[in-house]
């Protein structure tokens, strides 16, 4: 369905269900695009936003370069930088870039923290939708089924912090999803532009169905995003069928934690991630790693089924591979999660494996966890992780039957303790003193 003029775009507006509007819900910035001529197209597209009262808009016209837009070489890095600065000084939910591509304007969003682990599902900043340039060079006869599934990424792509974006943002969602079940697509528009719809079409279904996600709707949204992959010859770099394959690896791994846990969405969720990994590269290091951690949290998922230590291995491996992208210096919290799962995993293995030289990884680990929650910050926290070390010198000391050992684990359980009856919590106290009734009892 098309619109015959811009007045007619009032049809997007959506209201709650006590009939009121939603207005100012979602704060966009537009950045001017980069186009081969001046064509207004940035201009355009803010009009069109500016027709929902869902979004207020800001208008990003600084002059800068925007040669990063090509998706090439390591210039990506300026990409996000540059977008979060904007969220900074915006104060906005998300960022519109728009680049002019082989005659066609490819749109991407950027959202706050859009790199952070554990996100799923998520945008990546690699998810593009092409639109045939004279969309937005005259927006009078702009579809409405395209409307739909823009309004939809931003609403979708945004992490709600206000109460009315916690909300509403479900209930948006579903809306949009039951006007575009009912609007037709766009005539005038080629097949080339189909793999983009389609996989933004597969990532609005698969966000608004995510907590009631069920076989039905896994086939439905597997098929959007595997049509876009049939069509991938339309598409020219391969990040952008790459970009697909890490949403199916998304898809799965959300079936599998969210259904009956079957095995084969593990298997699946992790071909599709190693697909994914394969075809974008290490240049796209963000996404690189933040595959590799769902790769690890899959793969430790078959551990826990089979005891295969195999398994295990490749989830230490690929959780190493997101901790060398994921450095303490710009994602101190996502690096400590990553540390304290290492700590983790690298435990069972050196058990399984019998192995010191690993154990000794895992406590050292844990000690990197510690230099982000220190004693005078967060005394729970790091009195808890001296548990664990505690922990791990004990089994040492089982394993290799040596008091040594046993003396550092009782020397770690009783800092923990120290802590514990500082602030007073009783059950701790208990707790850490059944650990070290049992190496009293060893030695």
């Amino acid at each position: 369905m098309a619109f015959g003029g811009l007045t007619d775009l009032k049809n997007l507006i959506f209201v709650s269900k006590d009939k009121s509007p939603y207005v100012n819900l979602f704060k966009v910035a537009v950045v001017d695009f980069l186009t081969v001529n001046d064509l207004n197209c940035a201009q355009h597209f803010m009009q069109l936003l500016k027709q929902n009262p869902m979004f207020e808009t800001v208008f990003v016209s600084d002059v800068f370069s925007k040669s990063f837009l090509n998706f090439q070489g390591r210039n990506f890095f300026d990409f996000i930088d540059k977008g979060n600065k904007i969220l900074r000084q915006t104060h906005c939910d998300v960022v519109i870039w728009g680049y002019e591509e082989d005659g066609k304007i490819r749109l991407n969003i950027q959202t706050p923290n859009q790199y952070n682990i554990p996100n799923t599902p998520s945008f990546s900043l690699l998810d593009s939708l092409f639109l045939p340039l004279n969309y937005l060079t005259d927006i009078n006869n702009f579809p409405q089924s395209l409307a739909l599934i823009i309004s939809g990424i931003i609403v979708a792509g945004t992490t709600p912090v206000t109460n009315s974006q916690k909300k509403y943002q479900s209930q948006i969602l579903n809306d949009i999803i039951k006007k575009l079940s009912k609007a037709n697509s766009p005539k005038d528009i080629s097949r080339e532009f189909m793999p983009y719809i389609m996989n933004m079409l597969g990532k609005l279904y698969l966000i608004s169905n995510l907590k009631t996600l069920n076989v039905n709707d896994i086939k439905i949204i597997s098929g959007l995003f595997e049509t876009a992959l049939k069509n991938k010859q339309y598409m020219r770099l391969p990040i952008y069928y790459g970009i697909i394959y890490a949403n199916l690896g998304q898809l799965y791994e959300q079936a599998y934690f969210i259904t009956e846990k079957n095995p084969q969405y593990l298997r699946l969720a992790i071909s599709y991630y190693q697909s994914a990994q394969k075809n974008m590269g290490r240049n796209y290091l963000y996404d690189y790693g933040q595959i590799a951690y769902h790769i690890a949290l899959l793969y430790f998922e078959f551990w826990k089924y089979g005891a295969d230590l195999q398994a295990l291995r490749d989830a230490v491996s690929n959780l190493r591979d997101a901790e060398k992208i994921y450095v303490s210096s710009q994602f101190p919290r996502t690096w400590c999660h990553i540390e304290g799962l290492l700590g983790s995993y690298l435990t069972m293995l050196g058990m399984k494996a019998d192995s010191a030289e690993i154990m000794q990884m895992a406590i050292n680990a844990y000690k990197k966890q510690q230099t982000l929650y220190v004693l005078n910050e967060y005394p729970l926290q790091w009195a808890d992780l001296q548990e664990k070390i505690g922990n791990i010198f004990y089994l040492l000391g089982k394993s290799k039957d040596d008091d040594n050992f046993m003396i550092e684990a009782k020397n770690y359980f009783d800092s923990a303790i120290a802590v514990y009856k500082e602030m007073k919590m009783k059950d701790k106290v208990a707790e850490a003193k059944h650990s070290l009734d049992k190496i009293h009892n060893y030695i």
